[in-house]
């Protein structure tokens, strides 16, 4: 039997600094590694993930939804763990407040954008701030899909686009 686990991530820029977390050693899900800042979803916003973040990035930070504007969807990543498939939707968005609570999820800090792909991710993140920073110019979706290349990360890329008129 295969299980979901469906998660929400937000990268928010205030200026030239993204906020990033870096998370708790004692986390079961990547210990000592970057992200954004995120969680899982609970079932009533399955069909909601923006509230979900929106929820997310308060608990963590201390940021309110009316702090935070452009909040967008731009990836959504799907990878297989075990028997489950894990599917993470990622915004990019901006907030006009620097002073953030402090979380038992790992450390907070602000670093400057030109640092983003610097960190050490996990290999999915890593490559989709990688497509992200060299390739995503435009308002596009893009669905990630990771796949076993010989024992090493390869993602496949796709717009999510509408097809009718």
């Amino acid at each position: 039997m295969v299980n979901l686990r469906n998660s929400v991530t937000a990268f928010l820029y205030n200026g030239e600094n993204v906020l990033l977390i870096k998370r708790s050693a004692s986390k079961l899900i990547a210990p000592n590694i970057w992200s954004g800042v995120g969680g899982h979803i609970e079932p009533h916003e399955i069909n909601n993930p923006i509230q979900a973040c929106y929820r997310e990035i308060y608990e963590e930070t201390g940021i309110p939804q009316t702090a935070i504007t452009s909040l967008e969807l731009k990836y959504i990543i799907l990878r297989r763990y075990k028997n489950e498939i894990r599917q993470n939707y990622i915004y990019f968005g901006h907030t006009s407040q620097v002073n953030l609570c402090q979380t038992c999820e790992g450390t907070l800090y602000w670093v400057p954008k030109n640092e983003l792909t610097s960190k050490e991710y996990t290999q999915s993140f890593a490559a989709m701030l990688d497509h992200y920073v060299n390739t995503n110019k435009d308002d596009a979706v893009y669905v990630g899909v990771t796949q076993n290349n010989e024992g090493k990360l390869k993602m496949c890329w796709s717009r999510c686009e509408d097809f009718e008129h």
